[in-house]
């Protein structure tokens, strides 16, 4: 905690530390991180109020303001996150963070995006012979538990957690204490066969070895 007086008759103001306080210090790089320089902030309430997708106003942002602005440093801390909320704030409760974009294509590209962002790996596919696609994740941690424990045990499919309908997948293992864990993710637009299995052969093929 601190004091700040102010000593009129010198015009000077003075700031003491309270006796017995803790120390608590922020370096500028975390400061700067802590809190985006207002130039970014206004950057990214221009372009929100385009109702560009998130994913689009981030890139947009980074790409002025390092080569526009100079702020290259701190405006590589900002996170789409970060750029979701403000849009909130923005453009109202209508296009909030959770529900997502309302065209597809931006929904998936900003949802990808996301999950990159968080240390996600992430594959898009498609099925030709049935016009459908899926997108498949997992962390990196939750891929140890399924190369670990080689045996799939449960595949459980959980509905209506989007407004396209699309179908998420999570793939479980049964590690050596009896407990469930979490291995892999894939959303699909079909439930058919050949979408399914297709996510599974990218999950073997491409993250268990």
């Amino acid at each position: 905690m601190i004091k700040v007086f102010w000593i009129a008759s010198s015009n000077v103001v003075q700031v003491e530390k309270h006796k017995n306080s803790p120390n608590h210090t922020h370096s500028l790089s975390e400061i700067n991180r802590l809190k985006q320089p207002k130039a970014i902030r206004s950057l990214v309430e221009i372009e929100a109020a385009k109702n560009y997708s998130t994913s689009t106003i981030t890139s947009a942002v980074k790409k002025y303001a390092m080569l526009e602005l100079g702020l290259g440093k701190p405006v590589r801390e900002l996170k789409r996150k970060e750029v979701a909320n403000i849009k909130y704030k923005v453009c109202g409760p209508a296009e909030t963070y959770l529900i997502g974009n309302l065209n597809l294509k931006l929904d998936i590209s900003d949802s990808i995006s996301y999950l990159m962002e968080q240390g996600y790996r992430v594959k898009k596919y498609c099925v030709s012979q049935r016009s459908t696609r899926g997108i498949v994740f997992a962390h990196p941690e939750q891929l140890k538990k399924l190369e670990h424990h080689g045996w799939l045990t449960l595949i459980d499919s959980t509905h209506k957690t989007n407004q396209y309908n699309w179908h998420l997948f999570t793939l479980y293992v049964c590690d050596t204490y009896g407990c469930w864990n979490v291995g892999a993710h894939f959303f699909v637009r079909s439930k058919d066969a050949d979408t399914v299995a297709e996510a599974l052969i990218i999950i073997c093929n491409k993250y268990c070895h």
